[in-house]
């Protein structure tokens, strides 16, 4: 009995529970007896409230009336009937007139007192003749409750471990003795040896430990099948590396033959590849000399043309001359055809005055586009005024060609930048509009926008016209590429201000239709943003002006 005590003691699951149960039971025995302990007080609490009451329903009046006549025999009467009330200890009456009357001793602790106006009723009216104290000892109250507390905490406190001790031992024939059984068992397991079937020593019915024994019994068949299945791979894996090692032997020496060919074909295509960059440069000065002749034919075409006017203005002058020293040594000659012959050589020096001016104009485009930088220093540009300024010059150029733009550029907006550069872009794109979006005759109509966008100046400018077709976007930033040569165009705006974009380190670029139906440029470049400025650079500031 001994050692089956000390087993069940041994148990960590059963001495767990077990104290669990303890811990638990004694949880709610002390929330059941606080609550009975508490019911108790406050019916004990109730009855002195309810005898109280009683006191002043039927003792008041009469005694009011023994002290109104000061009949000390029945006041004596009634204070010793009073005292023999549960729990009363002490009551006291005090008449007006000094006089006193006590049964029992006052208590200065754990007391309840209540203090009464005697009063007497003579005919309507009521005469105060003295007070009622009565005092109720709450200690023995307070003794009940303590002693009824000791004798629930007791029996609960025998029961709680009985029980307990019960189910340990419970646990201990129906769990832990199987589980050490298990235990043990599962210690011997061995693939090596025969297996002996897992059984429990129990009585009864079966239980989920059978449902376990037949678990393992089934385990340890399939683990015994599956050693041999392994062992059988192994031998097969054996054989397998052998296989391996050949064909590792078969990989090298097909390496060495794969390697032996990259090194030959590598040397090929070394080959292959110094004649590809001599091809390349090649190809590359051709380009070079065909952009470079089709700049000089560009230059020749345009700066002859005027030269070629010149010349024969000056023939003709030439001509005018002799004719005029003629005219001048004959006697016949009248004022008239001298005249005739003097507008002549005027209208030759205003002919030859207008294509020298062209051919400068001509030349100086040619310079700006091959310029390689600008030494002008960097200045606050307001945006939407360089804008106002360049298209009203532009007007006045194109006049009587009339638009109108929309200006969605914030008034507050400067940027540092190239002041010529960026003034150089500006006619240049807004003169292209002009030139070949717009007509006499129809509402034109074109928008500027500018905002800053990662320290970067962002102008976009649209217009409404008929647009600019794919073969034409692919080459209208070449230098002396124009479709309006018949009338005068150079083909020097765009690639100028291609030039000048790329000066400053940004770039202009064709985006095809527009929101107004046209053709859409956009102008990118880094600026310095002036600290006055308080608008965020990703945000767009969207004040429209109608110009």
């Amino acid at each position: 009995m001994l050692g089956f005590s000390r087993q069940a003691v041994s148990s960590k699951i059963g001495r767990r529970l077990m104290i669990s149960i303890v811990l638990f039971s004694s949880l709610i025995t002390l929330i059941t007896t606080g609550y009975q302990l508490f019911n108790d007080y406050n019916g004990d609490l109730n009855r002195i409230d309810r005898a109280f009451s009683n006191i002043e329903k039927v003792n008041l009046d009469v005694l009011a009336a023994s002290i109104w006549v000061i009949d000390e025999r029945l006041i004596n009467t009634q204070l010793e009937g009073l005292i023999q009330l549960p729990d009363i200890t002490y009551i006291s009456i005090d008449d007006d007139s000094g006089q006193h009357w006590s049964r029992g001793a006052p208590i200065d602790k754990n007391f309840i007192e209540k203090v009464f106006s005697l009063n007497y009723s003579s005919g309507s009216e009521s005469i105060s003749v003295g007070k009622l104290t009565i005092q109720a000892d709450l200690n023995a109250v307070y003794e009940r409750i303590y002693d009824k507390a000791i004798i629930i905490l007791l029996s609960n406190a025998i029961k709680t471990f009985l029980v307990a001790g019960m189910i340990l031992i419970l646990v201990w024939l129906n769990i832990t003795r199987h589980l050490n059984t298990l235990a043990a068992y599962c210690q011997d397991i061995s693939v090596e040896y025969e297996y002996q079937p897992l059984t429990f020593q129990k009585r009864g019915a079966q239980n989920e430990f059978d449902q376990v024994a037949l678990a393992i019994n089934e385990m340890q068949e399939q683990l015994h099948r599956s050693f041999g299945a392994l062992k059988k791979s192994k031998s097969d894996l054996q054989h397998a590396l052998e296989d391996r090692e050949r064909l590792l032997e078969l990989e090298r020496s097909y390496k060495e033959e794969l390697a032996k060919q990259v090194k030959e074909r590598t040397m090929e295509l070394e080959q292959s590849l110094v004649i590809l960059k001599r091809a390349q440069e090649a190809l590359v000065e051709q380009e070079k000399m065909a952009a470079l002749g089709g700049l000089v034919s560009g230059v020749a075409h345009e700066i002859n043309t005027p030269i070629g006017i010149c010349l024969t203005a000056a023939s003709t002058q030439l001509a005018h001359i002799d004719e005029l020293i003629s005219l001048i040594h004959s006697e016949e000659a009248t004022l008239e055809e001298i005249n005739a012959i003097l507008e002549e050589y005027q209208q030759s020096c205003e002919l030859i005055v207008s294509n020298i001016t062209r051919a400068s104009n001509l030349i100086q485009k040619f310079k700006t586009i091959a310029a390689e930088n600008s030494h002008e220093a960097h200045e606050q540009i307001p945006v939407a005024q360089l804008c106002r300024d360049i298209h009203d010059s532009t007007q006045l150029i194109y006049a009587p060609t009339v638009a109108n733009m929309e200006l969605d550029i914030a008034d507050e907006l400067q940027v540092e930048t190239n002041y010529s550069l960026l003034n150089q872009i500006l006619s240049n794109l807004m003169s292209n509009i002009y030139a070949h979006a717009f007509a006499q005759g129809r509402e034109n109509l074109f928008r500027v926008e500018a905002y800053l966008e990662n320290r970067r100046l962002i102008i976009r400018l649209e217009d409404n016209g008929p647009g600019i077709s794919a073969d034409v976007a692919e080459h209208m930033f070449e230098p002396f590429y124009t479709t309006t040569r018949a009338r005068g165009g150079t083909g020097l705006g765009l690639s100028a201000a291609f030039n000048a974009a790329t000066l400053l380190k940004g770039s202009v670029r064709y985006e095809g239709k527009s929101t107004l139906g046209g053709a859409c440029f956009v102008l990118s470049i880094p600026v310095k943003r002036d600290d006055n400025l308080q608008a965020s650079d990703s945000v767009k500031d969207g004040y429209q002006f109608h110009i």
